[in-house]
Formats: structure tokens, C-alpha cells, sequence
């Protein structure tokens, strides 16, 4: 998956895209066709509409502080010193290679994985050591790779769980009562009573995110919300994503870079566990040069 390793110590590389056989050449050559760049940092803008304001989120005041957190997997040293900030009603994008950090990153935020060292404060809160129940309580929201859905177990039942223990005087972010959530899913409302593992993969996709939603949530966390999803399911979800900047916050890993350019206001980039890289989405959706001397080998 660390592509730059890989190109350091092989003498020959064969590159994959979607099951198909696409080079096989040195690293060099691997390195400098524009065909594999593409599929690390996209083609450009994306034939999508937005409504990203960038001037606007400027101003907004400041929701989520991640500064200096140090994350370890037994002795393994994942998170680096890893910081960034997430403004109200905004969409930061965490972008960065397989293994740089960035699902332990909003597993710490989640508390389900522990940090060594390092803040993390939540609406002026410090939630650093607190257990995952009692974050989901506070109002954050989390949509794991995979969805993490509830087998056997009916959207309704799925959403109502995501319910339990959860304020609802607004206090944490916005109650969103079932009409509410089925106005931004409205193909769930024939699903309701349907088993989540019946459903497909784009519909299991939204009600893992609406599962988030019913806990009222102020600050949303999504891994891969896009993977193995079909084309039209995927801009559907884009256009839900954009629409839910007006009432909470999303800290957002993806692969399409192209697509959450286009959604995030801001972009932070791991590698190694440690950020290098943060500043506005903007001039690496339009600029694909700059693109590449971010983001590329």
C-alpha cells in the first residue's frame, strides 16, 4: 500500500486499477506516468455542484482542538504529534496514503482508541481520556469504514439505537427526528421495516450515516464514505454531505480526492502519523500541479 516504499526498493512494479493490469515498468517509469498519478490525486474538478464559501467559514468559531496527540497500537507509534482544528459548520478532508494515520486519527477522536499524549477538547471540553459512549453523548458522531451496521436488525432499528443515551434538547447539536433524517435519505422510507444486511451497499451507506445523525450529532466523523460505492450513489451522498454543512461539522477521509476537494473547506495531509500539510481545499481542487507537489511522491 506505501507506494513511495515500494517504488524505493523494487526493480520492476506492476500497477493495478479495478482488477485490470494497467503497467508494469521500473519504478521510474511507474513514478512518472501521468495515467498512476491520476489515481493517487485524481483528474481535476469534478462535474459536481457545491456549496463550499470559504470566506464565510473564516470567521466561524472554532468547534474541535486536536493538538500534539501521540496514539500508539501496542509499541507501534501511529499518530506522530498529529494536530488540527475544526471550525463550526465546516468539512476538514484528511487525506494522505493507505497506513498514514488517518482512521486511527478519528478512532482517537472517537475514543476508541486511547492516546498517550497530547488534546483534544470538544466544544471547550477536554474529552481526551473520556470512554467512546461518553464522546458519542457529547456529540460526535462517527460513520466507520465498512458502516459497521447492526445485521439482522431493521433500518428503524438501526436508527433508534444510534439514539439511545443521547440528548434531545438540542444542546449537542441537532435532534433529528426520523422525518427529518428521510428528507436527506428518502429512498430509506420504503426500507424502514428491511433488515440492514437486505440492503445494498449505497443504502446501507446512508442509514450508517443516518444512524450517526439520530444521535444528534454537532461534529461528524467519516472513513471512506464513498468506498465500493456505485457512480450516481456516490453524488447522491455527495450532495447529502454538502447539504449537512449548514448543521454540523465533518471531519472526512476519502480517497477521491477529486470529490472531497470539492466538498472540504479545508484539507489537512498525514503522512507517517504526522500532519504536513493543512491549508484551504480550494487551490488543490483547481490547481493540479499543486496537487501533485502536495500529495504526490
Amino acid at each position: 500500500h506505501d507506494i513511495d516504499r515500494v517504488l524505493g526498493f523494487s526493480q520492476m512494479v506492476t500497477v493495478m486499477n479495478q482488477g485490470q493490469v494497467l503497467m508494469t515498468d521500473t519504478p521510474e517509469a511507474v513514478r512518472a506516468d501521468r495515467r498512476v498519478q491520476e489515481i493517487y490525486t485524481g483528474t481535476g474538478v469534478p462535474e459536481v455542484v457545491h456549496a463550499r464559501t470559504d470566506a464565510a467559514k473564516e470567521s466561524a468559531g472554532q468547534i474541535l482542538r486536536f493538538e500534539g496527540v501521540n496514539t500508539f497500537y501496542g509499541k507501534s507509534h501511529i499518530l506522530h504529534d498529529a494536530s488540527l482544528d475544526v471550525r463550526d459548520g465546516e468539512i476538514v478532508a484528511l487525506l494522505g496514503r493507505n497506513g498514514a494515520g488517518k482512521s486511527t486519527l478519528l478512532k482517537t477522536l472517537a475514543g476508541l482508541v486511547p492516546l498517550s499524549s497530547g488534546a483534544i477538547e470538544f466544544q471547550g471540553n477536554d474529552i481526551a481520556r473520556l470512554p467512546a459512549p461518553d464522546i458519542a453523548c457529547m456529540g460526535i458522531g462517527y460513520v466507520p469504514q465498512g458502516r459497521g451496521l447492526f445485521a439482522g436488525m431493521t433500518v428503524r432499528e438501526n436508527l433508534s439505537l444510534g439514539r439511545l443515551a443521547r440528548k434531545t434538547d438540542g444542546s449537542h447539536g441537532v435532534v433529528w427526528n426520523e422525518e427529518q433524517i428521510l428528507q436527506y435519505f428518502p429512498r430509506l422510507r420504503e426500507r424502514m421495516d428491511v433488515a440492514a444486511d437486505y440492503l445494498s451497499g449505497g443504502e446501507q451507506q446512508m442509514v450508517a450515516v443516518a444512524r450517526a445523525l439520530s444521535g444528534n450529532v454537532k461534529l461528524l466523523l467519516l472513513d471512506e464514505p464513498f468506498e465500493g460505492l456505485a457512480p450516481t450513489v456516490i453524488l447522491e451522498l455527495f450532495g447529502v454531505f454538502d447539504q449537512l454543512r449548514q448543521h454540523t461539522s465533518i471531519v472526512i477521509v476519502e480517497h477521491n480526492l477529486d470529490l472531497v476537494l470539492a466538498l472540504a473547506d479545508r484539507v489537512f495531509a498525514l503522512e507517517r502519523g504526522a500532519v504536513f500539510h493543512r491549508g484551504p481545499a480550494a487551490p488543490l481542487l483547481t490547481d493540479l500541479d499543486y496537487r501533485k507537489k502536495i500529495l504526490w511522491l
